[in-house]
C-alpha cells in the first residue's frame, strides 16, 4: 500500500537530532518562510522618549504543524510557544530577550544564512538590537538612528501604525518639553 513506508512525523523527528547540520539548516530555510524579525515601535509611558523599541523574532505555523515551532524552542533553548494574538488556528515561536536574541539566534543565523530580503531584514534587525544592549536607545541621536533602522525592515515599515515622522516628532517634541523643564528648574 502506498504510504506505508513513509515514516511519520514522530519518526522524522526522531531521526532529526538537534544538533543534526540539516535541521539546522530545514529550520533556517523555514525561517526565510515563516519567520519573522521585527522591531516594534510603541508609546510607552515610562520610556526616555515617550516610546519603547521591542525586538522579537517569530516563527508561525498553523496549530495543526505546530510540533516544528516546538522543535525551534528545543533547538535554540529559548523563547516560548503561544498562540498568536487575535488568530486561535495559529501558534508562533518567540525570541524577545536581547540577550537570547545576540547569544543564541544571531550566531545560528550568521552559521546558517537567510536569503534575499530576510536575510538584509536579519542584518538591520541584529544592528538594532545591538545598539539596544550599548543603550544607544537612551539617547536621542540613538533613539532616533534605531527608529529610522527599524523603517527600513520589512517593506519599509508599510504596516506600521505610526510613520516615521510621526514618531520622530512625537519624540522631539518629549526631547524639547522635558529641556524646557530642566531649564524652568535651573532658574
Amino acid at each position: 500500500m502506498i504510504g506505508e513506508n513513509v515514516p511519520s512525523a514522530d519518526n522524522q523527528q526522531e531521526r532529526l537530532l538537534p544538533s543534526d547540520e540539516n535541521l539546522n539548516w530545514y529550520l533556517a530555510g523555514f525561517t526565510d518562510g515563516e519567520g519573522c524579525f521585527s522591531v516594534a515601535i510603541c508609546k510607552h509611558i515610562s520610556a526616555p522618549f515617550g516610546f519603547k523599541i521591542d525586538p522579537l523574532f517569530q516563527v508561525y505555523q498553523h496549530k495543526d504543524n505546530s510540533k516544528i515551532l516546538f522543535i525551534f524552542r528545543d533547538v535554540f533553548k529559548c523563547g516560548y510557544v503561544s498562540l498568536k494574538g487575535g488568530n486561535p488556528s495559529c501558534y508562533v515561536y518567540c525570541v524577545d530577550r536581547i540577550s537570547e536574541l545576540i547569544n543564541v539566534v544571531f550566531p545560528f543565523f550568521e552559521q546558517y544564512p537567510l536569503l534575499g530580503e530576510k536575510y538584509q531584514n536579519f542584518l538591520l534587525f541584529k544592528e538594532i538590537v545591538k545598539g539596544l544592549a550599548d543603550k544607544e536607545h537612551l539617547f536621542l541621536d540613538g533613539f532616533t538612528r534605531l527608529t529610522r533602522l527599524a523603517f527600513q525592515m520589512n517593506h519599509n515599515g508599510k504596516y506600521r501604525r505610526n510613520s516615521l515622522e510621526f514618531i520622530l516628532h512625537m519624540v522631539e517634541e518629549s526631547s524639547e518639553a522635558k529641556r524646557q523643564t530642566r531649564e524652568d528648574e535651573m532658574i
